[in-house]
């Protein structure tokens, strides 16, 4: 008879119940959001639930806790945009390396940091690069839906696009509407969009509110669906279940 697997939250947990766990299963899941602007289908807090639901989904497989979402990150290409919130690099840095270390600390064996904003890459991972030499007997896995499978699975991505709205019409369909992607909209509401001088914009990202493909880089969103998403999420939390319990195997 199957042994059911056991995951939690983190924040729901008793001091007792949390020192149980890290013995049976010590696996902390952390999914590293945002919040910003995501074209007009998506949530602006897309990143934080896009990379909690993938954590919920690989607890559901090996057990172990998945901490709150990290909300307060920042670098990327939609800062004027309104709605977004990024903050210093430092403080976001900070923030994750000190959790990381305290993880270990606890008796977390396994640490997957699910980075639903890109850009959570280039702010912390020269720095987890070296906890994880520092502490070789702990498995830290770091990345984004489409590049912590690396280096034998790499997934499309982009921002509030194809590949994006799919992960969001797969993993949360109820905050998804596509048919707000609506041209024409009133430019005057959005000043701090349109604000952004020429020089300044960021390559590839739509500017026009009027645009119904506004805030997006990447393929057109119309073009997203719900089995794109699901078959590449389902790729991708598979690859880490197997790699996961191969490293507490041993």
């Amino acid at each position: 008879m199957d042994i059911p697997i056991t995951w939690k939250r983190y924040e729901q947990l008793r001091p007792d119940e949390l020192a149980g766990l890290v013995k049976t299963t010590p696996i902390a899941y952390w999914p590293l959001g945002l919040l910003e602007h995501h074209g007009w289908q998506l949530p602006v807090g897309f990143d934080g639930i896009k990379a909690d639901r993938i954590c919920v989904r690989l607890a559901q497989k090996t057990g172990g806790v998945v901490l709150p979402v990290m909300w307060w990150g920042g670098v990327g290409g939609h800062g004027d945009f309104m709605w977004t919130f990024y903050q210093p690099e430092e403080a976001g840095r900070a923030i994750v390396v000190n959790t990381v270390d305290r993880l270990i600390l606890y008796g977390f064996r396994v640490i997957v940091l699910l980075m639903g904003h890109y850009p959570w890459e280039q702010i912390v991972g020269r720095q987890l690069d070296q906890v994880q030499q520092q502490h070789p007997e702990t498995m830290i896995l770091w990345g984004t839906e489409a590049s912590i499978g690396r280096p034998d699975l790499l997934l499309p991505g982009d921002h509030a696009a194809r590949e994006e709205t799919s992960y969001g019409l797969a993993l949360l369909p109820e905050y998804v509407e596509m048919s707000a992607m609506q041209p024409g909209r009133d430019s005057s509401s959005w000043p701090q969009g349109l604000a952004v001088p020429a020089n300044q914009q960021y390559p590839a990202v739509r500017y026009d509110p009027a645009d119904p493909l506004f805030a997006q880089m990447g393929e057109d969103a119309r073009l997203a669906t719900a089995q794109r998403g699901e078959e590449a999420i389902a790729r991708v939390v598979a690859h880490l279940a197997r790699r996961i319990k191969a490293h507490l195997a041993h």
